[in-house]
């Protein structure tokens, strides 16, 4: 009897540990698409609604224009209050841009239009994945791609919650272009992996991604302001796999005036540049930062910061490995293209070439790290 007791507690325990450990998230999330905009036009090749929480209007197939008027918006003769939400039966045309799903429409802090993107977690990946990787790549990268794109998402829900929606449509989270970017092999790719995401110790993963890293993967706390102590899926590392992205040398030319015009615009107290030189090392084997010698005195600035505060298109990384000074101009030299923190996509890329699947690939770059199911609530 103590033996069938003590089994049977086993059992409970087991199954009770288990259910607590599921993975839930809401299926639906709000996308910004448009921010503080005055007007907009929006069209469906089918009937379609929009409604508050008053009164709705049911419109034939077409066109109409929107604009603001105070708390309310206009349309043709009728003016609503907002917010207000715009269903079809069919896709629905945001200026020049097709969304899936539901249009809401809510006034934004500076009293100007938020126009937002209501639909599946699925559906929305589907006009991130060509935004955020080359479509035309293996589809094992393309299925790394839908993971962890699904499980940042996931993780950072809350991003944009103080604006009334969940996510922005650019690189502040994901770029989002939606229904009109879709592509036919990163669909596959998304639906082949449904509701997997990556966790660590039970939890989510903050899987963020970028396009080359040049030879190694860096530790956050190099570039952002991070707190917390890194993960260890998130500490930099040699990568053996991105050798042959297009990104691994750059260099760049900028004349010592924008860079100080620059520097100016940041915030930073600066005068006319003397010189630029590079300072301490980062786990990820670049330069933690710039010494700027100027007219009244020397500035030391994060290499990763200097790189937002002048050009982040021209000093593709802060993977710095050389500045020299030609006239008035300095010459940048460097490797990689983005933060390089977390995933690298042209080494994915390098890893599905060679024959490793997905799995594989986020084991490779999120050591530690499971490939889980989520399960969507309604």
């Amino acid at each position: 009897m103590k033996n069938s007791v003590i089994f049977i507690i086993t059992i409970l325990f087991f199954v009770t540990t288990n259910v607590f450990a599921v993975l839930t998230t809401k299926e639906i999330i709000n996308v910004g698409i448009l921010i503080d905009a005055e007007s907009i036009n929006i069209a469906s090749d089918k009937k379609y609604s929009i409604r508050n929480s008053e009164k709705a209007l049911h419109l034939s197939p077409g066109k109409i224009s929107i604009k603001i008027l105070g708390d309310k918006i206009t349309i043709g003769k009728y003016n609503l209050v907002l917010p207000v939400k715009i269903k079809s039966g069919s896709y629905l045309l945001v200026n020049k841009n097709l969304y899936r799903g539901n249009i809401i429409i809510r006034l934004s802090k500076n009293r100007s239009l938020n126009i937002i993107n209501e639909l599946s977690i699925e559906d929305y990946l589907k006009g991130v994945l060509p935004k955020e990787v080359n479509p035309s790549w293996d589809i094992e990268t393309l299925k790394a791609q839908a993971v962890i794109s699904r499980s940042y998402v996931i993780k950072n829900l809350q991003r944009h919650s103080s604006d009334n929606f969940n996510v922005c449509s650019d690189v502040h989270c994901q770029v989002y272009g939606g229904a009109s970017v879709e592509n036919e092999k990163c669909n596959k790719a998304i639906d082949a992996t449904i509701g997997l995401v990556a966790t660590f110790k039970g939890e989510i993963a903050q899987t963020v991604f970028h396009a080359s890293c040049g030879g190694y993967t860096e530790d956050p706390k190099s570039i952002w302001d991070w707190s917390n102590e890194t993960p260890d899926y998130l500490k930099g590392r040699k990568d053996k796999y991105c050798s042959k992205s297009p990104h691994n040398k750059w260099n760049c030319t900028i004349s010592e005036t924008t860079i100080r015009k620059k520097l100016l615009n940041a915030g930073y107290k600066i005068d006319i540049i003397k010189n630029i030189k590079l300072s301490g090392n980062t786990p990820g084997h670049a330069k933690e930062f710039v010494i700027i010698k100027h007219k009244k005195g020397t500035l030391k600035l994060n290499t990763y910061k200097f790189r937002l505060a002048v050009n982040s298109s021209l000093i593709k990384s802060a993977m710095i490995k050389n500045i020299n000074k030609k006239g008035t101009d300095f010459i940048f030299t460097g490797k990689g293209w983005g933060h390089r923190i977390g995933l690298c996509q042209c080494g994915a890329q390098g890893m599905a070439e060679k024959g490793f699947s997905y799995k594989d690939i986020l084991k490779y770059y999120y050591p530690k790290t499971k490939i889980e199911s989520v399960i969507y609530e309604k």
